[in-house]
């Protein structure tokens, strides 16, 4: 900016070379989108997927023996990935984004489709991908002994021999084809004929052998090798932030400099706690529940002499004789029919209960654990806006914006008459520019026509404010706005749902069911069982005159024996307690606990650096100092003045956790983990099966003849023996 004869000029902005930078700029970064496109991981994603449920596949087709597979066609038989995964078959694998899958809704399923086929279906849900593969499972690994039936005739002498898996094949009998000709025929011009011959089926044992690897309990097989991953110490992991990036601002102008401060933070303690259900022991959340309790077996034993016979206790004697006429007595307390006596009782109970699969027994209820559905909410303090699990607050500031004015160039807008001299002036838009004297006559009739008059030009020109703010800021009109948006952490809150109408207990649910009973009955040795009734018939024991035998200890007379009856002593066994899924058992307090790490909330103390005031409480404080004076200032305590700018680093932002090598990462700890590998027990598997074939002779050397036969039409030519 310059003066010239009181004249103001200003250099104006050039927008169009501003326009086409920035149109330039834009054309470069559409060619980066077009050069470096982004990489697609969706095949990643899908090989992730593809590998779990391929070792879901894998671990099925390994477990289901034939002893496990359903009995009759229709049956199924399904296992989840959480039982899978508890039965040490495989270990937890996580989706596409770290994430645990579908334990409750994964699963294996295998039904029996003929004698000798099965289907196996592998469902995997994890995240937003969701689909199962079908796996027809054949004779060569489901049917007994792993072997089939296959008997393959082909119905000619050069049969090579056909293999067939099953190491049983009827004898005898006989497997007859329809002949047209039982005698040999020829045809009308003796061209050749025809005879039956009989065929005899050969067999010959085939013994092949495959090692078969296993791992002991705890370690997962992985071809010849087995592998354990136990965890050990958790240490604190680093922490990594984003680049520090510099802040420059204006510097404020005034008196009275107000300077602001950051309140310096300080961890003081952790807060502990735990879900609904738990009981909080120092840093961990423990959740107890009753043991199951199995009593020891119950012992019986007799006293000297006695002979137990199940709870009862006897001991025979010879019973005293008194002679006397001939009658008969049953001693025993038996019913007299003739000779002969018959004893009646009640047949022993004996009770069992059996669960459905996947349910575990406790006396005749039946239960099923399994972990419920987690459903977890988020909210915000009021006045805060949510967006996932993030909080924002968004607070705008104002101030005047700055204002530049411009000029145009000058209009000469004509002629004008004074009869002073002193009526030129130069104003921002308009000037009387004086030309000169003239007389009235040559003015003309604006001058009357006479006297002296002066001549002016009127010129006038156009004005143009502009306005600008500071790097930051936002403008509207005359007035600049920056709007500042503060984070944090939404509130978190987890809830527990039983999908399958179970009772939840914290995070697990339990499914109840009554048991099957299934009661037997059994009689004493000697009886016989009808229903629920046993008897015994023995012959009744004769006596002469008044002659009889007697028990003088109070025994039962059985002829001329006395026999003693006792119950047995019971004795209980020491009881065993047991635990569901996850439980340990506390021998002290005698109850199943499940541990689980608590909440940890670290608690802040906040106060202001020396000289600063504060203003508020926690989170909320401010810290403010005035220093006295006028001229430039920085607001903000951390930030350096220079010049007329204020100069601030920022520290980078936390982007996230690293561990040292060998350690897993859990929020913002890392807990060692080791591998054990070891080699798997190997056993060898031998397998027989069996080698067909038909031929004429009765008799092949070092081959079995297994008592089938058939017939078989052959074609002679005319000169063919």
């Amino acid at each position: 900016m310059y003066d010239n004869e009181n004249v103001t000029y200003r250099v104006g902005i050039n927008w169009k070379d501003i326009i086409i930078k920035i149109i330039m700029f834009a054309l470069f970064i559409l060619l980066l989108i077009v050069l470096f496109p982004k990489p697609n991981l969706d095949v990643f994603y899908d090989s992730v997927y593809s590998n779990n449920i391929k070792t879901m596949q894998e671990a099925a087709r390994n477990y289901y023996t034939v002893d496990k597979l359903p009995k009759n066609v229709g049956d199924k038989s399904s296992m989840t990935l959480k039982e899978m995964i508890d039965n040490k078959m495989i270990i937890r694998f996580t989706d596409k984004d770290g994430k645990t899958c579908d334990e409750a809704n994964s699963k294996v399923e295998v039904t029996k489709l003929s004698d000798s086929e099965y289907s196996l279906k592998v469902q995997l849900n994890c995240g937003d991908q969701s689909d199962y593969i079908l796996d027809t499972i054949g004779c060569t690994n489901i049917c007994s002994n792993g072997t089939c039936t296959t008997i393959i005739n082909n119905g000619n002498n050069s049969n090579s021999g056909q293999i067939a898996t099953n190491p049983e094949v009827p004898s005898g009998g006989t497997d007859t084809e329809r002949v047209d000709h039982d005698d040999p025929v020829g045809d009308s011009k003796g061209n050749g004929y025809q005879i039956t011959v009989t065929l005899y089926q050969h067999r010959k044992a085939v013994t092949t052998s495959k090692t078969i690897y296993t791992c002991p309990e705890g370690y997962v097989k992985n071809g010849t090798k087995c592998i354990k991953t136990t965890t050990g110490a958790t240490i604190d992991a680093t922490p990594l932030y984003d680049p520090d990036r510099v802040v420059t601002t204006d510097a404020k102008y005034g008196k009275d400099q107000i300077i602001k401060a950051e309140p310096i933070k300080k961890e003081v303690g952790t807060d502990y706690s735990c879900p609904s259900g738990y009981v909080i022991n120092g840093s961990y959340c423990i959740k107890y529940t009753d043991a199951t309790e199995k009593k020891g077996d119950i012992s019986y034993s007799c006293p000297s002499g006695y002979t137990r016979n199940g709870t009862t206790c006897t001991k025979t004697y010879t019973a005293t004789y008194n002679s006397g006429s001939t009658s008969y007595s049953c001693p025993n307390g038996g019913t007299l029919n003739g000779s002969t006596c018959t004893l009646t009782t009640n047949a022993s109970s004996n009770t069992t209960y059996s669960c459905p699969s996947g349910y575990s027994k406790n006396g005749s209820s039946c239960y099923k654990v399994y972990n419920a559905t987690s459903s977890t909410s988020y909210s915000c303090p009021s006045g805060w806006t949510r967006n996932g699990s993030t909080c924002s607050k968004s607070s705008t500031q104002t101030q005047a914006a700055s204002a530049s004015t411009s000029y145009g160039g000058w209009v000469n807008k004509g002629t004008q008459y004074y009869t002073s001299s002193s009526k030129g002036y130069t104003g921002n838009t308009s000037k009387l520019v004086l030309q000169g004297a003239v007389s009235g006559a040559t003015c003309g009739s604006p001058c009357g026509n006479k006297g002296i008059w002066y001549k002016y030009i009127y010129y006038t020109r156009s004005t143009s404010t502009t306005y600008s703010c500071p790097s930051g800021w936002t403008k509207n009109g005359s007035t600049c706005s920056k709007t500042t948006t503060q984070t944090q952490a939404a509130s978190s809150s987890t809830s527990y749902s039983c999908p399958n109408g179970g009772t939840r207990n914290g995070s697990t649910c339990t499914l109840t069911a009554n048991a099957t009973p299934s009661t037997t009955y059994s009689c004493p040795s000697g009886y016989t069982r009808n229903g629920t009734t046993c008897t015994k018939t023995y012959s009744a024991t004769p006596s002469t005159g008044k002659g009889y035998y007697s028990c003088p200890n109070g025994g039962t007379l059985n002829g001329s024996t006395c026999t003693l009856t006792t119950n047995a002593t019971p004795s209980q066994g020491q009881s065993t307690y047991s635990c569901p899924s996850g439980y340990t058992y506390n021998s002290s307090l005698k109850k199943c606990e499940y541990k689980i790490s608590a909440n940890a909330v670290k608690r802040y103390s906040y106060s202001c650096p020396s000289g600063y005031e504060s203003n508020g409480e926690g989170e909320n404080m401010t810290c403010t100092k005035v220093i006295k004076g006028e001229g430039y200032y920085c607001e903000d305590a951390d930030a350096k003045l220079e010049g007329t700018k204020c100069i601030k680093t920022v520290k980078g932002e936390l982007k996230g956790y690293t561990c040292p090598e060998g350690y897993t990462l859990n929020g913002d700890k890392c807990t060692k983990q080791s591998t054990i590998t070891i080699d798997a027990n190997a056993s060898t598997e031998t397998n027989t099966s069996y080698k067909y074939t038909w031929s004429e002779k009765s008799y092949l050397e070092g081959w079995e003849f297994t008592g089938k036969t058939k017939t078989q039409t052959k074609s002679y030519t005319a000169g063919q023996k």
